[in-house]
């Protein structure tokens, strides 16, 4: 438990935190902030040191990627699960498996406080865990 994550808002700090007092999921390592995705296009005479900063803040971020058992799990944080959240977090689990090898299976999370009862019955066939702190 860390005072502050990267990129995350206060909101979804709460809501990890939260998440990592109450839950023991056996989780053995994390990354925070991971890239995925490609970069916003810029002109083809856009200055390169310009290119090199648009690539790195331009590109998807995923909150947390976490090493559970012999996969890893692709985490979104929200204090409320909202169709939003699950969009992201299958965008998330797609780009990342193109993009990164894993050890294992890799499977989308979303971590949060209040989940939309109307996702609650789609979820499972989308292969989506949905945890919700107590």
């Amino acid at each position: 438990v860390m005072p502050h994550y990267p990129h995350m808002l206060f909101e979804d700090t709460a809501v990890w935190t939260t998440f990592l007092e109450q839950q023991d999921y056996g989780i053995k390592r994390v990354w925070y902030d991971i890239h995925v995705g490609l970069p916003r296009m810029l002109p083809g005479e856009t200055d390169e040191t310009i290119r090199r900063i648009a690539s790195g803040v331009s590109r998807k971020r995923i909150d947390v990627v976490a090493s559970v058992g012999g996969g890893l799990w692709i985490i979104e944080i929200k204090p409320y699960a909202s169709m939003a959240a699950l969009g992201q977090i299958l965008t998330y689990t797609r780009l990342f498996a193109r993009e990164y090898n894993s050890p294992g299976k890799i499977i989308p999370v979303i971590v949060c406080d209040v989940c939309d009862e109307d996702l609650l019955d789609g979820i499972d066939e989308l292969g989506v865990m949905v945890l919700v702190n107590d």
